[in-house]
């Protein structure tokens, strides 16, 4: 009783000391962010090769399970409308929570329609622990530096890709796969714990709001501080070129998740690399995709977000043509550093770039229609790179078609105007 109430009185405290609890809530998205990516997508791999072993289903069978994915794009506007009304804090506890558990019962399964369901009730929680409820709790704690400090708390998605499989495969390889997923079950209940007791919206919305209005307006492509309470209604936004137009870019860019990271390691394996140096070269994205993340953040603290949005386009394909003109050659690995700045800085900006569209006051609710939209690419991403490779042997003519994806994102983010210079969104006319 005494340790749970000097807990309590130690964060009543630390919520009185804005800049330093405000770094807590940042070390929780970060842990959030490490346990639902990389748990989720980094370490799958480390459980395929035991689960056919164990119970002798196939690799198509066990990979199945990635594809209730789709189940965080559709609950997506849906936890977004939830963070808005009730909070991150319920919302991020509670998906956390639904992480926890889909982990903690993997080990008692015994049928392949229970490996489904879990994978279900993970994607459940997966926007919710991951891409929705961070940026929110950033822009409110660190109006200021919104953009490194994005940068900062989305690090935790390369961190927990580069070191959950080594300490995963260490325990699986000393033990087996079920103790692998009660660890990571066991970090999920950890990080909700204090995601429950830590996580709190922001110093003052008072004090913000006062803030965000005396701060001078957008002057030569510079961003502004956000009122939190300011902002387009969903209504406002379905009716805004902008909100099409910041759909339409980030569907064409989030392509490079589902048809350029995913395809990598074997486009490189089929240009001679060996499986080591290809699994070298992914590995070293995601370390200079952290800095990318930082350095990208903040870029948006100077520039407006769409621009910088071009920016990481641009790097990532220039860097394409690289991986088709270059396997195994120097220009290749000249590019990684460029290639894993582009991406990382992109994980950084998207969440920014609907901010400064659609401002704050409801941004759960749309960047939960956006994320709904990224659908199309996460199911024609794989589709294309496939049919494709089938077809032909290879990834280029792929490669080559998601460089013009990228032009037509950059293009068409031109016209995801600013929200204070929206007239539109206020009269919510088209």
């Amino acid at each position: 009783m005494y340790i749970a109430l000097r807990l309590n009185t130690l964060i009543k405290e630390a919520r009185t000391a804005r800049p330093n609890y405000g770094w807590a809530v940042i070390a929780v998205v970060f842990a959030s962010m490490a346990i639902s990516i990389g748990g989720s997508h980094y370490a799958f791999g480390l459980f395929v090769v035991p689960l056919e072993d164990q119970f002798g289903w196939s690799r198509t069978q066990v990979n199945a399970a990635l594809s209730f994915s789709a189940i965080a794009g559709l609950t997506a506007p849906l936890v977004g409308r939830a963070l808005d009304r009730i909070g991150a804090r319920p919302v991020m506890s509670t998906s956390l929570l639904l992480l926890a558990i889909s982990f903690l019962l993997r080990p008692l399964i015994t049928d392949l329609w229970q490996w489904y369901a879990l994978s279900f009730l993970q994607f459940l929680g997966f926007p919710g622990a991951s891409i929705l409820a961070g940026p929110r709790l950033v822009s409110a704690w660190f109006p200021e530096t919104r953009g490194r400090m994005m940068g900062v708390s989305s690090m935790g998605a390369n961190f927990g890709g580069l070191t959950l499989p080594l300490f995963l495969g260490l325990i699986i390889s000393r033990t087996d796969w079920r103790w692998g997923f009660t660890a990571l079950g066991i970090m999920a209940a950890v990080i909700a714990l204090f995601s429950l007791l830590l996580i709190r919206e922001g110093p003052s919305h008072e004090t913000q709001a006062s803030d965000a209005a005396a701060a001078p307006p957008i002057r030569s492509g510079t961003p502004r501080r956000l009122d939190p309470a300011s902002g387009s209604t969903v209504k406002e936004a379905l009716h805004s070129t902008s909100f099409y137009a910041l759909t339409l870019a980030i569907v064409a860019a989030t392509f490079t998740y589902s048809a350029v990271l995913t395809q990598i390691i074997p486009h490189l394996q089929n240009e001679g690399l060996s499986l080591t140096r290809a699994t070298l070269f992914l590995s070293l994205l995601a370390v200079f995709g952290m800095v990318g993340k930082l350095s990208f953040g903040y870029l948006t603290e100077r520039f407006l977000a769409r621009y910088v949005f071009m920016i990481s386009l641009v790097i990532q394909s220039l860097c394409l043509i690289a991986l088709i003109l270059g396997p195994d050659t120097l220009v290749l690995w000249i590019s990684l550093p460029f290639f894993g700045i582009g991406i990382g800085g992109m994980g950084t900006t998207l969440p920014i770039l609907v901010q400064d569209t659609v401002g704050m006051k409801n941004f759960g609710a749309i960047y939960g229609l956006v994320t709904l939209a990224t659908i199309a690419s996460s199911l024609l991403g794989p589709l294309l790179a496939g049919v494709i490779f089938d077809s032909r042997g290879n990834y280029d003519l792929a490669f080559l078609i998601i460089i013009g994806i990228f032009a037509f994102g950059a293009a068409v983010s031109r016209l995801a105007q600013p929200w204070s210079v929206q007239p539109v969104l206020s009269s919510g006319k088209s």
